[in-house]
């Protein structure tokens, strides 16, 4: 999903994303990343938000396309499943292991000859100018190093009035209810800096936009919430945590604390988690 090495700092924690840092990983992290890329592909709520910026882009029939950041092919999957899209998709991620995934899932589905998917470096994409007509990044620049260079490359590679589709979390505004307080915030931030580089950057991207003179002609602001029974944050914690743990950003103790008490709080109804998430739909000027 993303390129080098990082450190990210979030709250009192220094670390790395583990997106980032994803080469270093044993098989077993990978699988959990891949089930937990899946499962939030899968996550009602989550689809309808991809659904809507894509039906925002009015994608041509027969248009080339680069799911930039790929990672196991959710998007890449969604759209050539589309109901009248019949042109080319192009995967491209930082992890060969995502991309392996990647394939697999698209040859379990039977879109393999729909697909190309390699991997690549969304800082310094291999493509000329120009060589595509829409370019999305979906939950991808929370976790590169740069920014800034992801939306510049995107800039280059799509052809002018072409359009780039910006999805992710705001993350900063990541919140768990359920339990104590002050244990909710320190866990929210051992999450974030062992998985989240820039957990603010979708309230920067209007800037970087405009600093690769690419014109923003929709914005979807949605918020993604459970209340009662968790599903799709309590598998957020059960996924990353643990990861948190290795990395060293929250003790085992706390980390066991905090998942009985968010645990707890869903099988008696007392769960409360959410975030917003926003998309960005820009043209590159002709």
């Amino acid at each position: 999903m993303m390129t080098c090495t990082h450190t990210a700092r979030v709250g009192n924690v220094t670390t790395r994303d583990i997106f980032q840092s994803i080469r270093d990983l044993g098989p077993d992290a990978i699988q959990k990343i891949v089930d937990r890329l899946e499962y939030r592909g899968s996550d009602p709520k989550f689809v309808r938000m991809r659904e809507a910026y894509l039906d925002r882009m009015g994608l041509t029939a027969n248009a080339r396309v680069l799911d930039c950041g790929c990672g196991t092919g959710v998007v890449s999957r969604a759209l050539a499943q589309r109901d009248g899209f019949a042109g080319e998709i192009v995967g491209v991620d930082f992890s060969a292991d995502l991309i392996e995934a990647a394939k697999r899932l698209a040859r379990e589905k039977g879109l393999h000859d729909r697909i190309q998917f390699r991997a690549g470096d969304a800082h310094a994409l291999e493509d000329g100018n120009g060589s595509y007509d829409f370019v999305i990044t979906h939950t991808l620049i929370s976790h590169v190093v740069d920014p800034a260079k992801v939306i510049s490359e995107a800039a280059r590679v799509v052809q002018p009035e072409g359009l780039i589709a910006i999805f992710d979390g705001d993350y900063a505004s990541l919140a768990y209810g359920a339990g104590d307080p002050q244990l909710n915030a320190t866990m929210i931030d051992a999450i974030l800096a062992a998985a989240v580089a820039n957990p603010d950057v979708m309230r920067r991207v209007p800037k970087l936009l405009k600093d690769c003179s690419l014109e923003v002609f929709a914005f979807l602001p949605d918020v993604h919430a459970e209340v009662g029974k968790g599903s799709f944050f309590s598998n957020l914690a059960e996924s990353y945590v643990p990861m948190a743990v290795k990395a060293g950003t929250v003790s085992d103790q706390l980390a066991g604390q905090w998942l009985a008490a968010q645990r707890d709080a869903s099988n008696t109804s007392t769960f409360f988690a959410a975030c917003n998430f926003y998309a960005y739909l820009a043209r590159k000027p002709g």
